[in-house]
């Protein structure tokens, strides 16, 4: 079988719009990811969670997102149109396949995929774009009782703490979310946050509403703390040279992600700063590994302050099918990123 012209990596809405540009440029592409598509918005986003972004921002591929309540759209929502975008805009997709090895092969990459039951394959690919994103796994604390089982990093469905004690860790959006939706089931809330007062840069809706709750003893703050140790019965905070012992029956650790850079090592793609971002051309997203580029938030490493968005990366394909193709790059106007992103 002839190679590929483009193999990328990530199935997630960036990934799959770049797919979409060089098939339109008339490059032969295949989209594969070690999950679903959309796997992150999948797997991080609790039921019902609403973007920060309006839906044309979300649109990808030329097609719009149709929104009924004229109101911005839910995580399913959005997954149903890129099963749609998939479908409708014919883009070849093969879930469920993890890369695993990756050597420079003539004329591109010899790419090995292996699916959930190991089950090995090798793809050659003249180029491969990385679309991987970089919201991985979840931050750690590193503390002691960090991995007892009633510590979560996920908030899933906020159902399964109705009635019980929740130490939500962190200040940030997911944070505050997270213990608005678990006191909306009636779970006892408490919140630690290292500053003296929630973060300005949480959704606009949600911080005077968990503020409100805070003011009310509704939900307990314990504002300019860190967690010191986790048992099963309580969480230690520490605030300066005080400590508190707050009683949970759940912890759920809201602190962050990280980009696992696994696939840029594997490729020999440089990363570097202290965000470990991959070093690439920022005309073409072409990365220290020839015939290797970057897309989506991939670009950005493991992210403090999020500035790589979907919203911000539309123009990541037509630079890429420029590169490809060898076409004149195109010029892309600078993504106007809303003030709640």
């Amino acid at each position: 079988m002839d190679p590929l012209e483009v193999l990328i990596v990530g199935a997630g809405p960036i990934g799959l719009e770049v797919a979409w540009h060089l098939q339109e440029a008339g490059v032969r592409t295949r989209v594969v990811d070690a999950g679903g598509i959309g796997q992150t918005i999948a797997t991080h986003f609790p039921p019902a969670t609403r973007f920060f972004s309006s839906p044309e921002r979300l649109a990808i591929a030329g097609m719009a997102v149709p929104v009924p309540t004229q109101e911005k759209i839910t995580g399913e929502e959005y997954l149903a149109y890129l099963r749609a975008v998939v479908l409708t805009r014919g883009i070849e997709v093969d879930t469920y396949q993890r890369v695993t090895a990756a050597e420079p092969a003539a004329a591109g990459w010899q790419v090995t995929l292996s699916d959930p039951c190991g089950r090995e394959r090798a793809v050659h690919a003249r180029r491969v774009v990385l679309a991987c994103g970089g919201t991985h796994r979840p931050r750690r604390l590193g503390i002691p009782g960090e991995d007892l089982p009633h510590v979560h990093t996920w908030l899933g469905d906020p159902h399964r703490f109705f009635q019980r004690r929740v130490l939500v860790v962190g200040g940030r959006n997911s944070a505050v979310e997270s213990a608005l939706r678990c006191w909306r089931v009636n779970a006892d809330v408490s919140l630690s946050y290292r500053g003296d007062a929630i973060s300005e840069r949480v959704k606009y809706w949600l911080r005077p509403e968990v503020q409100s709750l805070i003011d009310e003893g509704r939900i307990a703050a314990h504002p300019g703390t860190t967690p010191v140790e986790i048992t099963p019965e309580h969480v230690t905070l520490r605030r300066g040279d005080q400590t508190t012992r707050v009683p949970v029956d759940d912890v759920l650790l809201q602190i962050g992600f990280e980009q696992d850079d696994t696939l840029m090592r594997l490729f020999g793609a440089r990363t570097s700063g202290p965000q470990q971002a991959p070093e690439f051309n920022p005309a073409t997203l072409e990365t220290t590994a020839p015939d290797v580029y970057v897309a989506g938030t991939a670009i950005a490493g493991t992210q403090q302050r999020f500035k790589a968005y979907i919203e911000t990366s539309h123009d990541h394909g037509p630079r890429i099918a420029a590169a490809v193709t060898g076409a004149e790059p195109p010029e892309v106007a600078e993504a106007r990123v809303l003030p709640e992103s």
